[in-house]
Order: C-alpha cells, then structure tokens, then sequence
C-alpha cells in the first residue's frame, strides 16, 4: 500500500511519525521524481533519500529505521505562488496595489528541513506539516511589507506613475530581499513578475484629459465668436483707410520729408563732431610727441653735463692723487678745499667764511672760558696754600717760605714760580 502524505494540495513539506504509515505485512514509501524524503533521528537529519521505495516497517519488511526516527517528506518539485499587496499609500495619501507570480522550489533539503522545523508546530500526533501559503505569509511579513510600503511612502502618485525606472529600482530591491530570504530558508527562486495597479489615479486622470478636451473645445467656440468680430472691426477699419488715404499719404510724405531732414542735419552735426574730434586727437598726439621730444632733447643734454662733470671729476681725482703723491695729504686737502670754493657762488662763501667766522670766535670762546676757569682754579689753589701757610705760621710763630707776593700786582704765587701767573712778569729771586 502506498502512502499518501499530502492531505492539501499546496502542501510542500510534512513531517510523518513512523506509526502513521499504513501497512500490517509491510509499511513502505515511495517517492515520486520530484519528491525528497530526510530522515530524522532526535530532531536532526540524519540521511536524505532522494528517490524510490523507502521502507519504514511491517511484519514481513520491517526496515533499517529505528522506532525514535521520523521521516519528513519534502516535495521539490516548482511552485507558484500568486502575492499581493494590496495597500501601498503614496506620500500624497494616494492608494496603490502591487502583485505578481513567484516560482521558487526546494534547493537546500537541510536548510530547508531547518525551516520546518522552525515555523511550524507539531499537532496531537506529531506531524508538522508546511505550505505555500506558509511560506507566502512568512514572505509577506518579512520582506514584501517592509520593501514595498516604505519605498512607495516616499514617492508620490504622478513620480511613480510616470516615471518607469523608479518602479524598475523598487522592483529590483525586491527581488533581491526575495531572492535573499528564499536562499536563507534552502529555496531557490526560478521566476518573479510584478504588475502595479495604480488604483483611482488613471480614472482622474481620464476625466482630467476630458475636462480640459471640453475647455479647449469652448476656447475654440469662443475664440472663433471673437475672430468674427474682428474680422468684421478690420473691414471696418480698411473701409476708413480707403476714404482717408489720399490725406493720410499727402500727411506722411511731409512726415517722411521733415524726418529725412532732421536725420540730414544730425548726420551733418554728426560728422562735423566727428572731424572735431580727429583734429582734437592729432594735436593731443603731436603735443605728446613735442614732450617726449622735449624730454629727450633734456635728457641728452643732462646726459653729456653729467659726462663733463665725470671727466672734470675724473681729471679731478688724477690731479689730486699726483698732489697727495707729491706733497702730502695737507696740500691736496688744500687743493681740495680751493677746487670747491672755486665752485660756489659769492653768497656760499660768504655763509661759508660766517660759519667759520662763528667757528673761530666760538673756538676762542671755549679756550678763553677753559683759561679763566683754569686761572680760577689756580687763584683756589693758592689761596688754600697761603690759608694753609698762615694757619701753620699762626701755629709755628715763622713766616712761610712757601709763597710770596708779586711785587707787580701783589698777587701770591708760590715762592719756587719764575713768572706771575696773573701779570705774567718776571720774578727775580729774593
């Protein structure tokens, strides 16, 4: 007896205890191309059957599979499975849907047999059974809601209805987070297709287009109402023109005349300011020219007055060096000082001979100052001597032979001077 262990038909894994195999003389399972059967020893997998009968017990084959063993049976074959959301609100609150097909199968029996394990639970007899709407459910909460509602909530509806590459970016971030979960949970993903329902947005739209088709139509209506009236306005106008055409001519050839006349004589002025200006340029440009040829002619002549005070500095040197060489360096300093008398003026000379005049009597000044004070201190002097004398002869009783008096002008002097230091006269000895 074969053992059906599929009880819906969406059904993609089940975990089967042994005692729920059917079959008295012999309990056998027998896997289908597309169908993978893990043995299970303590919630672990212990082997992988991928193909024909496996036998799990019976009085006549009791199999190799000991009594704490479970099979779980996994069905490998590709899945479809239809996904929707269908409430993705824009940033300007506008609905939006987005569904599509996903093809996947089983590609990793382990890491998928962990994921049975992991989202379901066991019923009274122990069976675990896993579906596509399991796995949608999961998918549903863990990657399609968070992708698509907070990629949606930052665009508005007009963006994300015109604009194609916004909703390619959206799709491919999708299929990535898809493609990333089903290779986590062991699957593998062979198809994915998604469709935007843009909800009220392309009625709006729709009425808009008629709306504004309904305005541009009244816009023409009226506007074709307006042209009739102006067509009507012009022939008027042209009927007014033709009465007064012969006026209105005769009144702009005298027009045209007065303007051709004015234009004459501002052309005349025109150029008349024009030759103003050329005769006022070229005598600018001829008076620069004088200057410069003025500055020159200045320059050559500076030049050749510095070159004859060059060479006259030049003989200069020569003859003060043949001086220096020959008579010393007085006579040329002599020589020197004659050469630049000889070059200022009668007014220079006599400043000249006033400083030298006020050098002199300053000189003077100073060594008749430097005498006085001198003769003063000298007079101190003497003065100290002939006290100190009389105090030593008040104190001895004898005169002093230290000093004496000048028999010229009575001054005292020591008694070893030969002149007077006052009267300048000479002293005989005494």
């Amino acid at each position: 007896m074969v053992f059906k262990w599929k009880r819906e038909a969406d059904d993609i894994a089940r975990v089967v205890p042994k005692k729920d195999v059917k079959g008295f003389f012999s309990k056998a399972v027998i896997l289908s191309p597309n169908e993978k059967a893990a043995m299970v020893k303590n919630g672990v997998v212990d082997e992988i059957v991928e193909s024909g009968k496996l036998y799990v017990g019976g009085l006549l084959k009791p199999g190799n599979i000991g009594k704490d063993v479970d099979v779980a049976l996994m069905d490998t074959s590709p899945k479809d499975l239809q996904w929707a959301q269908t409430e993705l609100w824009t940033r300007d609150n506008q609905k939006v849907a987005c569904n599509g097909l996903l093809r996947f199968r089983i590609q990793d029996t382990k890491r998928f047999f962990q994921v049975l394990y992991a989202y379901t639970t066991p019923d009274k007899k122990g069976t675990r059974a896993l579906s596509i709407q399991d796995i949608y459910k999961r998918l549903e909460s863990e990657v399609l809601t968070l992708v698509l509602e907070p990629e949606v909530r930052q665009e508005d509806i007009e963006k994300l209805y015109g604009n194609r590459d916004l909703r390619l970016n959206i799709e491919n971030e999708l299929e990535m987070r898809l493609r990333s979960t089903l290779s986590m949970w062991g699957l593998e993903m062979l198809k994915y297709t998604v469709q935007w329902e843009l909800g009220s947005y392309g009625k709006v739209m729709q009425a808009t287009n008629d709306f504004q088709t309904r305005e541009e139509l009244a816009e023409l209506d009226t506007l074709a109402v307006e042209g009739g009236f102006e067509r009507r306005g012009r022939e008027d106008v042209a009927g007014l023109r033709a009465d007064h055409a012969t006026v209105a001519t005769e009144k702009d050839f005298h027009r045209d005349q007065k303007l051709k006349d004015v234009r004459s004589d501002l052309e005349a002025e025109r150029l008349q300011y024009e030759a103003d200006m050329q005769e006022a340029r070229e005598a600018i440009g001829l008076k620069e020219e004088l200057k410069l040829a003025k500055a020159r002619g200045m320059r050559v002549e500076l030049e050749v007055e510095q070159d004859m005070k060059d060479r006259d500095h030049g003989r200069d040197m020569e003859y003060l060096k043949h001086i220096t060489e020959a008579g010393g360096k007085d006579v040329a300093k002599t020589v020197s000082e004659g050469r630049e008398y000889g070059r200022m003026s009668p007014e220079q000379l006599e400043a000249l001979a006033k400083v030298k005049q006020s050098e002199a009597i300053a000189k003077e000044d100073k060594v008749s100052f430097m005498m006085e004070v001198e003769d003063r201190e000298r007079a101190d002097s003497y003065r100290r001597q002939e006290l100190d004398a009389s105090m030593m002869g008040a104190a001895q009783g004898k005169k002093s032979p230290t000093v004496r008096k000048c028999p010229g002008c009575g001054s005292t002097i020591p008694s070893e001077a030969s002149f007077c230091s006052q009267c300048g006269k000479k002293l005989t000895d005494i």
